[in-house]
């Protein structure tokens, strides 16, 4: 840092009299330049006006008192040259993205407290603030969402007694988002010291993908276990499975912007690198197939389906070249294995017995996670970097739109396959009209084909073909969930999941 340098000496200035009433005029006097001209170079080497600045310093140590003082949020707000409460409240909610009382309440880590000074990059600051706002307010709607769960799960006691355990686990999983989007939180005020860390930038976008997607799983998971319970049950369980989908909602909004802040950064990319890790893939594909053993030890078992998936992963990489192992490849073996593990979880709060059968799926798990630790750096298949005339910017590909849709679809698939399993596996409990099972076969063949055309595809020509065939997936789910009376909401539930996943292929459609 040159410390000559009078912008920079006026940081030091304003960092020691902080809690005075300061303006452009008396900062610019006490480094004797104009304030026009002070104003201009501070602009040029910060990147943003004197007094936004100030606001920003000011609304930072502000955090700090939040959390370390047991002072009232007024005295805070007085302490720091605000006039009232509500002030406070408005300027601090701009700024971090929540209010002083969410703030506090769930003990965010602060907006960096050290000065743009000693920084790097003085301009990195305003983006790496700017994430932390988004992911503040992310924070936050996830932690409402499992208070929310909580408080409401045993509103209806004749409905709590069958469902209490299972919100609680969902309240679980969104505390789960919290804590995992803290990490990245603390990492992001970490790297806004080290802007060479180029490559934490993508992991961050990798991450609150990965937490989005997983927000939109445990909606479905919501949104399926009411369609399938007594109309009263479900009307007095829905707003808590709509708080679900408004987290989802809420999530993917706010990747959208942190993908435009990093847009702001100039953007490298990095190639895969990885080392050899022949060991750890055996281990994987042996605990895979060990755990499709367990759930298919009893022909009776319903859980055939999620059997199938676990092989499924496991000849893959069996059969897969070690070249063509990636760490994108293994990423997505634990999603499909996180849509894996909710269904069988799901499955064992109807049969506590068999919550035994399901334990290989945590170490089948567990070991494609650590054979992950085998590969150095972070696959960009979430997003290539496309040169404009302007700057870098971050888009998906088209292969990548197909890829995520064939992704979906298998979710889809495999949702439509269990449900169809646990109204048929056995005959003579078995809730299916004469000719269903070959009619729902029929369905998730026509939904196979649709995700291989997501494979295959090699232009923006077959979104369309691919919604015109999902929605007659649809209309012929519905048809058949008809027939089924009101055990045919859970299919038509999972028939509004395909509806909208035709409107995404649609959308992408030219």
């Amino acid at each position: 840092m040159d410390n000559k340098n009078p912008v920079f000496r006026s940081l030091e200035i304003i960092e020691g009299r902080i809690l005075e009433k300061l303006t452009v005029e008396n900062i610019a006097n006490s480094i004797h330049f104009s304030k026009h001209h002070y104003q201009r170079m501070f602009r040029e080497i910060v990147g943003e006006s004197v007094m936004g600045y100030v606001t920003k310093r000011k609304l930072t140590l502000a955090g700090r008192e939040l959390l370390e003082t047991d002072a009232t949020i007024l005295d805070v707000a007085l302490m720091f040259g605000y006039d009232s409460h509500e002030g406070f409240t408005r300027s601090f909610k701009a700024y971090m993205g929540i209010t002083p009382t969410e703030y506090r309440k769930h003990n965010i880590s602060a907006i960096s407290l050290k000065t743009v000074k000693e920084r790097n990059a003085m301009l990195y600051s305003k983006t790496t603030d700017g994430i932390i706002r988004e992911l503040n307010e992310l924070i936050v709607r996830a932690k409402e969402t499992a208070e929310y769960t909580r408080k409401n799960k045993d509103a209806d006691v004749d409905a709590a007694k069958f469902y209490s355990e299972f919100w609680e686990f969902m309240a679980g999983k969104a505390d789960v988002m919290a804590d995992g989007l803290r990490v990245y939180l603390d990492r992001i005020t970490t790297i806004s010291q080290r802007p060479d860390e180029i490559s934490a930038r993508f992991i961050i976008i990798k991450a609150i993908e990965d937490i989005a997607f997983k927000s939109n799983i445990a909606a479905l998971n919501a949104g399926l276990m009411i369609s399938r319970a007594a109309p009263e049950h479900g009307v007095a369980f829905k707003p808590i499975a709509d708080k679900y989908y408004s987290l989802a909602g809420f999530a993917q909004m706010k990747v959208g912007k942190i993908v435009e802040f990093f847009n702001e950064l100039a953007t490298l990319i990095f190639d895969d690198m990885r080392k050899g890790a022949e060991q750890r893939i055996q281990s994987v594909i042996e605990n895979g197939k060990s755990a499709a053993a367990d759930l298919t030890s009893n022909a009776d078992y319903p859980y055939g389906y999620i059997a199938d998936e676990l092989l499924s992963i496991a000849n893959e990489l069996s059969s897969m070249p070690l070249a063509d192992v990636t760490v994108s490849r293994m990423e997505d073996y634990l999603f499909r294995l996180h849509i894996i593990s909710f269904a069988a979880d799901t499955d064992a709060f109807r049969a506590p017995s068999h919550k035994g059968l399901f334990s290989g799926i945590a170490a089948f798990q567990e070991s494609i996670a650590e054979a992950m630790e085998f590969f150095q750096n972070l696959s960009m298949g979430v997003t290539q970097v496309v040169e404009t005339a302007q700057r870098p910017v971050i888009e998906r590909t088209t292969a990548k739109n197909y890829a995520d849709l064939a992704f979906q679809g298998n979710i889809l698939l495999f949702v439509i396959r269990g449900e169809v399993q646990k109204m048929g596996y056995a005959p003579s409990l078995s809730i299916m009209k004469e000719g269903q099972k070959s009619a729902f076969d029929a369905i998730c063949d026509k939904m196979n084909k649709v995700i291989k055309l997501a494979h295959n595809a090699t232009d923006e020509a077959s979104f369309g073909e691919m919604a015109a065939r999902i929605r007659e997936v649809h209309d012929e789910m519905i048809t058949e969930a008809d027939k089924l009376g009101l055990h045919g909401n859970a299919i038509k539930f999972i028939a509004e999941e395909v509806k909208h996943y035709a409107g995404r292929a649609g959308s992408l459609a030219k």
